[in-house]
């Protein structure tokens, strides 16, 4: 019985672990179209980040595709002294809204705790 939950303890372990993985990501050139936003990587780039409240968060320092084309995530750091992790977080572009001339992320500071860490 002990080994079954020794054995139980370490996939899940294995498996959190996954989620922190760096993952096949390319940072887009700066003439590159963001959609989502209506605009280019460049102007992407250095956006501030706001929570659903308005409140900054955290400002974009990349942005991320599958491939050299298209864009798929956004690298966020966050600010320091709030909720949300202190690390550069990778997070996926269907994440945000663009609401107001204002970059909202709609995914709390648990959700993002959960995300991959951008190690670049």
């Amino acid at each position: 019985m002990l080994k079954l939950k020794h054995s139980a303890f370490l996939a899940a372990a294995l498996a959190s672990s996954t989620a922190f993985a760096q993952g096949a990501w390319t940072k887009l050139e700066d003439n590159v179209q963001v959609p989502a936003i209506g605009a280019t990587v460049d102007q992407v780039e250095d956006l501030d980040v706001h929570n659903a409240s308005g409140t900054k968060i955290g400002e974009v320092d990349d942005v991320l595709g599958t491939d050299a084309s298209t864009p798929s995530a956004l690298v966020v750091e966050f600010e320091q002294g709030g909720a949300y992790p202190k690390e550069e977080i990778v997070v996926p572009l269907d994440q945000f809204t663009w609401e107001n001339n204002r970059l909202i992320l709609n995914v709390d500071a648990e959700g993002v705790s959960a995300m991959e860490i951008w190690n670049d």
